[in-house]
């Protein structure tokens, strides 16, 4: 898993580890920046302790997203070696980091997501022609700006679907954001490219038709809006050293809000604990037990109309009561933004369809907004890290 110390990958892992399946032997391999390396493994140890799976390995490992693919195939490679099996060793790359913020050059850096992606399939395909027994697939943690851009106009006229792709973001120096939306789209595009380019490749190099079906690399790719909820668990061993966790721009725009540093805005969003569970579902689903053809393996993470901000506000605002105990937030100081429609779509009209191609194929069901806002502002307090 790339990207495993942030706000989302944290998540993914600990609900790896809720699976509580010890009939397979499995291997977590967190990738890291090598000065998160120590943090991350004394987190992890702490963690599995905690929660008795020595049953597992994780094992954390550092990660370059420039470096052609190096450190995720010297990660691919650690991980075999903790397999016995040589019949269809499941492997699955979870790739979730990306570049998100204003930088110095916001082209570079989108540019930058995009070959992190490429560099993800190609070390994939290069492992997969070295051991042809494992069964691979990719999960791309895209986003909802790889399916519209800003105020873009949804194929069907109404809402949102998986069949929408973002046309109109462009790479603009001045804009980091519409770099970013950019990256997105092209990444997962490049991705779904790579992917079928690979399996057609490995269809013409098999001449035996039953052996040709095995050969394929699985992929979906998930889609999530605006991600909030309360921060990743930590274990009572680390609770002195929480600093150096995972951050997540969700929560510093939360922690904003409670101290009235910004209004609070109405965000199309969906809870970070029902896009781990999508993940985790994305990773181990039957994928050929699923309707349609590979590109419909795509899914939009979220709830499917945005809350108004003044609903969010009074939410955050339950979450500080059930807080209990003594903290700094005057709540009076807790303002909504008000001017803001929705955009392309009103807030309050359905904006996305995503609740039941996410239930049937990945069992998944978001919980509603209020509750999200409500915990996290809770889970925050409690942790006193607001």
């Amino acid at each position: 898993m790339s990207g495993a110390n942030g706000f989302v990958g944290r998540h993914v892992i600990h609900k790896l580890l809720e699976q509580k399946d010890t009939s397979n032997e499995q291997v977590i391999i967190c990738l890291v920046r090598p000065e998160k390396i120590q943090y991350e493994a004394l987190y992890w140890c702490a963690v599995t302790e905690e929660m008795q799976r020595s049953d597992l390995c994780i094992k954390v490992m550092p990660y370059d997203m420039l470096d052609d693919g190096k450190t995720l195939s010297d990660a691919l490679e650690s991980g075999l070696q903790y397999s016995s099996t040589t019949s269809e060793c499941p492997i699955c790359i979870y790739h979730i980091a990306s570049v998100f913020g204003p930088t110095s050059d916001p082209i570079q850096t989108a540019k930058d997501n995009v070959q992190s992606t490429k560099n993800a399939v190609r070390a994939l395909d290069k492992f997969y022609q070295q051991h042809s027994y494992i069964k691979p697939r990719l999960v791309v943690t895209s986003s909802m700006a790889a399916v519209r851009a800003t105020d873009q106009t949804p194929l069907n006229g109404n809402w949102y679907t998986h069949k929408d792709w973002n046309t109109l973001s462009q790479l603009n120096k001045e804009n980091w954001g519409s770099c970013y939306q950019w990256s997105k789209a092209e990444s997962e595009r490049v991705a779904w490219e790579m992917v079928k380019e690979c399996n057609e490749r490995y269809a013409k190099e098999e001449d035996d038709a039953s052996i040709m079906k095995k050969r394929k690399i699985e992929m979906v790719a998930l889609n999530p809006s605006f991600v909030f909820g309360p921060p990743p668990p930590l274990p009572i061993k680390m609770k002195d050293t929480k600093s150096a966790g995972s951050s997540s721009y969700s929560l510093t725009l939360i922690k904003q809000w409670l101290k009235g540093e910004s209004t609070v805005q109405s965000r199309l969003c969906g809870d970070v604990r029902d896009v781990a569970s999508a993940h985790v579902a994305a990773g181990t689903i039957d994928i050929t037990s699923l309707s349609g053809d590979d590109t419909d393996r795509r899914y939009i993470l979220s709830t499917e109309e945005r809350l108004s901000s003044e609903n969010i506000a009074q939410a955050l605002i339950r979450g500080v009561e059930q807080a209990g105990g003594s903290n700094s937030i005057d709540i009076s100081k807790i303002t909504c933004d008000t001017n803001f429609s929705g955009g392309a779509i009103e807030i309050g009209d359905r904006e996305v369809e995503a609740s039941d191609r996410l239930n049937h194929d990945l069992g998944v069901v978001f919980r509603p907004v209020e509750e999200t806002m409500r915990d996290m502002a809770k889970a925050l307090l409690q942790e006193d890290s607001y």
